[in-house]
């Protein structure tokens, strides 16, 4: 599993960068990067064996921190009768203490140390507009990509972070996070590069500390210092002597092999921030090192259900971190639900079929369709909306106690509304944190409904239902948030789809 959750290129192995495999250009190439290999723990999946902070945020009081990012999926979609405004909310007055509401976890002092009721912006009305079933929809969240099979273009994390430089600063450029679901089909990931490329997740709580923080040194212990600094000089060596080689070999190849060499050299160049000298900044503490002891298993079906809780944790924890050192400003989280015999909510150890299926919900979650719904169907649904929102509230206290907050925005969205129905229509979505004052947080808003007239199974014929504002509005908002001058993403086929921010954030 590769280390890195970017879309820069992954080296090409030196036999694939010519046909001519057996020549001496090769064949320097391959001893050099065997040698690369050894020195930093044998593949390049053990990447980056030492982490290192990048250029530290000055936190002086009053200066305005840069822009953080984190891409956050729950599964199972919403059981919006727990969920959606009520009757007497009101866009700024609203409650989330009532029972049952699973979005309690962000009005609840005593559990999270304050209220973050005023970070919060919820929003109903937000279409996904998959061409996909709801379970593969999770790859139209952060990509805008009306999915069948796979995007087509990237997600927003790698193109700010990537294409546009902002996670140029730090060692790491970005990070995927998972619980349990380490594949790469469309509806197991958040990150894609390029094209579409699925880009890995960790779902190892041992790799992820290992991604962030081994070999990182915080204090003045002289020992690990000088075998930070000799780290540091072998990997920065190493580089070198393979980019030199790389150079040498360059103009004698034709132009498609050369553009495989660069996208070699783009790889060595994003590795090489791994090697500079770090600077510390104040909310910059290193977190114990977990062992494999403490999470034995860590896989979906294969017997890691009953660790999720504590990864979960491990993992937003561990993320927060890594943002305070200024690691990383872009990730993305992918949580998973408690599917195990005796889980703590008391569900049953099929939350998809059990729970998810068997949703049968009031008009408010079918969309606007009359209905009173099955009421018993309501309560286990939003118990797993209320699991994953007690993570997103840990992340955003996490990222408070390190100041972080108020510069960062989670977004956080499952891949359907109704999931009996694999609708992607009206999504739970959420933004959380401050945004360094871009959105007016603190708030509920409601897309407005229109009449529905495309015949899906949550459309009634002559109804007044829900036909909602797609999620790529979301994500020019989100673009010039970040600075970016841009009015368009994703690749919704209607124009109008997939132009304009969304209204009312600002």
């Amino acid at each position: 599993m590769s280390r890195f959750s970017h879309s820069k290129a992954r080296p090409q192995s030196p036999m694939s960068l010519s046909n001519r495999s057996g020549s001496p250009n090769n064949r320097i190439l391959s001893v050099n990067r065997r040698a690369f290999l050894r020195a930093i723990g044998g593949t390049a999946a053990a990447l980056p064996f030492i982490n290192m902070l990048a250029d530290s945020v000055a936190q002086a009081a009053g200066e305005t921190l840069p822009l953080r990012f984190i891409g956050a999926y729950h599964p199972h979609g919403v059981s919006a009768e727990y969920w959606a405004m009520q009757s007497a909310d009101t866009e700024t007055s609203f409650d989330l203490t009532y029972q049952n509401c699973s979005l309690a976890p962000f009005d609840d002092a005593s559990g999270y140390g304050k209220s973050f009721k005023d970070k919060i912006l919820l929003i109903e009305g937000i279409d996904l507009a998959s061409a996909a079933n709801g379970h593969e929809t999770a790859a139209t969240i952060l990509t805008g990509s009306r999915v069948s099979g796979k995007p087509s273009n990237l997600s927003i994390d790698q193109y700010l972070a990537i294409d546009k430089g902002l996670g140029s600063a730090t060692r790491l450029a970005s990070a995927s996070l998972a619980v349990g679901e380490d594949g790469s089909e469309p509806g197991t990931t958040l990150s894609y590069g390029p094209g579409g490329a699925p880009l890995p997740k960790i779902i190892d709580p041992v790799k992820a500390f290992d991604l962030f923080f081994t070999g990182f040194v915080v204090g003045d212990d002289p020992e690990a210092q000088q075998k930070a600094a000799r780290q540091r000089a072998l990997g920065k060596s190493i580089i070198d002597f393979v980019t030199a080689d790389i150079n040498r070999l360059h103009p004698r190849l034709a132009s498609r092999e050369q553009q495989k060499l660069d996208q070699h050299l783009t790889s060595l160049r994003e590795l090489e921030k791994q090697f500079e000298e770090p600077t510390i900044g104040a909310s910059c503490t290193v977190p114990t090192a977990p062992t494999a002891a403490e999470f034995p298993k860590v896989k979906r079906y294969n017997g890691g259900e009953p660790y999720f809780p504590d990864i979960s944790n491990f993992m937003v924890d561990i993320l927060a971190q890594a943002m305070a050192c200024d690691i990383t400003r872009f990730a993305t989280l992918f949580l998973n639900d408690v599917s195990y015999d005796g889980n703590a909510l008391g569900l049953p150890a099929d939350n998809h079929g059990s729970v998810a299926h068997t949703y049968n919900p009031s008009a408010i979650g079918n969309n606007g369709i009359p209905g009173d719904g099955v009421a018993s169907t309501w309560l286990p649904l939003a118990k797993i909306n209320h699991y994953n929102y007690q993570q997103i509230a840990r992340l955003m206290q996490r990222l408070d106690e390190y100041g972080m907050l108020d510069s960062t925005l989670i977004y956080a969205s499952s891949d359907m509304g109704n999931p009996a129905l694999h609708s992607t229509r009206n999504v739970p979505t959420l933004l959380a944190g401050g945004v360094n004052g871009k959105f007016r947080m603190g708030r509920r808003l409601r897309m407005p409904s229109v009449d529905c007239a495309d015949g899906g199974p949550w459309c009634a014929a002559g109804e007044a239902s829900f036909a909602g504002v797609t999620n790529n509005h979301l994500l020019v908002s989100i673009l010039q948030a970040f600075d970016v001058d841009e009015n368009e993403f994703g690749s919704q086929p209607k124009e109008t789809d997939r132009t304009g921010a969304l209204d009312g954030l600002v």
